[in-house]
């Protein structure tokens, strides 16, 4: 059976609180099927499905390649937001600001890997981060609001390929991190 695999950007613990703001506040839990775990928050550049092991070397070096010509750039989380209807959109999500090294990260993980696996391009990239989807049947009209909170900064030092686990929780397991180089000295918080 073919694993599936996603490239990523983890996001920092300190937003687990706004996370679980806006889950209370929406009541989510009871609206929505899947509510990630907060281990596994994140950012993600490029989902890539099921993926043959014997192709996992060639996207490895790949994303190494990237994340040697890339650089550490700060991301800011601002706002709630959501996919679809406010009265039962199917996505909720912590909206990411959208800088030019994020949107050139994510073109060239985009480019280059659907390339490498033979897959169209995906063009369609909004940053976000997922706090709630698949909405449950016979719900309530929900009345969310877009909302902007003050902004929570964050460095990206890294990027990372994923594994997913269905059935665990957190359901998303590190299969390789790529840091790129000066990380530590490139970004201030």
């Amino acid at each position: 059976m073919l694993e599936h695999y996603f490239i990523g950007i983890k996001t920092p613990a300190s937003i687990v609180g706004q996370v679980e703001k806006y889950l209370s506040k929406y009541q989510l839990p009871s609206q929505y099927k899947v509510i990630p775990h907060p281990e596994d928050l994140h950012i993600t550049l490029l989902f890539l499905g099921d993926v043959d092991s014997q192709r996992l070397p060639a996207i490895r070096q790949q994303l190494s390649d990237i994340a040697k010509n890339s650089s550490a750039f700060q991301l800011t989380v601002d706002g709630l937001s959501f996919f679809g209807s406010p009265k039962g959109p199917r996505v909720v999500y912590l909206s990411v600001s959208h800088p030019p090294e994020l949107d050139a990260l994510q073109q060239s993980i985009n480019t280059k890997i659907t390339a490498l696996l033979g897959k169209p391009l995906d063009n369609r990239f909004t940053p976000h981060i997922t706090i709630a989807k698949k909405r449950k049947e016979g719900q309530p009209p929900l009345s969310l609001a877009k909302e902007s909170f003050d902004p929570a900064p964050f460095p990206v030092t890294e990027f990372t390929l994923f594994t997913i686990h269905p059935q665990n929780s957190p359901k998303y397991e590190a299969v390789e991190v790529f840091r790129v180089p000066g990380a530590e000295t490139n970004v201030n918080v």
